[in-house]
């Protein structure tokens, strides 16, 4: 598997694009569904011509989102900056671009999108002299509507060819899963989400929530639903943990190895 964050653009553009890879709904609120605008992370995934799974995590733009953006984008291996063709680069688009360059990511695919709507050739130029300037470097890029399919096949090549260059992570690297989601179901207790980097988690595992340092044991795993014994990185992962309900777990945590 590999996980790929969805940044660039505040509206419906991005999360319109990913609706239409998928065929999964990324905006979990409603509130996002009416306003036209992300607000929280958001998570969809496909499986590519080559087998390869895809994993998206959705991130918000505006401004008042940035913590929600960081939280989901933080442990991703790479990016799809997204500039629709109709507006340009946009102010979010900068705050977006320089989050990613201070995290370091090193890999990325630039997607002009609503090409249906406007010539993309202005909006691809300026995005990718902004992005070459930054840890991103030179990016493959593409153009595509999601309204009418134009672009779309040549995207999901640019996705293969993005998955195979990602380096492969290491399955005994120390686990240091940081958490985007926590939530409570009944009779099962804590579950914690987020995208595991590199190592490998598994069931009945000790480790440690972060930062009190309180030891929780992993009941169960899933990763994009599907339940597993033991999941290594880079993956997204949800994992049912006995002892966390006490310490009042949060999105900026983290599970680590003793």
């Amino acid at each position: 598997m590999q996980v790929i964050a969805t940044a660039g653009h505040v509206d419906h553009g991005k999360s319109t694009l990913v609706r239409a890879l998928t065929g999964m709904e990324p905006d979990r609120w409603a509130e996002e569904r009416r306003r036209g605008l992300t607000i929280d992370l958001g998570f969809a995934w496909l499986t590519l011509p080559s087998g390869q799974q895809v994993a998206f995590v959705d991130v918000p733009g505006h401004e008042r989102f940035v913590p929600n953006m960081l939280a989901g984008v933080g442990a991703v291996p790479a990016v799809l900056f997204t500039v629709a063709a109709d507006e340009g680069w946009m102010p979010q688009s900068e705050e977006h671009l320089a989050a990613v360059d201070a995290l370091g990511i090193t890999h990325g695919l630039l997607v002009i999108t609503r090409a249906d709507l406007a010539d993309p050739s202005a909006a691809l130029r300026g995005a990718r002299d902004r992005i070459a300037a930054t840890s991103l470097g030179q990016v493959e890029a593409v153009a595509v509507s999601a309204r009418t399919g134009q672009g779309m096949p040549g995207l999901i090549g640019a996705l293969e060819r993005l998955a195979g260059r990602l380096p492969v992570p290491d399955p005994g690297a120390p686990v240091r899963l940081w958490v985007d989601r926590s939530f409570s179901i009944r009779g099962s207790g804590t579950v914690l989400t987020g995208t595991l980097p590199a190592g490998t988690i598994s069931e009945r595992q000790e480790l440690l929530l972060a930062p009190a340092g309180e030891p929780v044991r992993v009941r169960g795993i899933e990763s994009l639903k599907q339940p597993a014994r033991q999941v290594s990185g880079v993956a997204r992962v949800a994992v049912n943990v006995r002892g966390a309900d006490r310490l009042e777990p949060a999105r900026g945590m983290a599970l680590i190895e003793p």
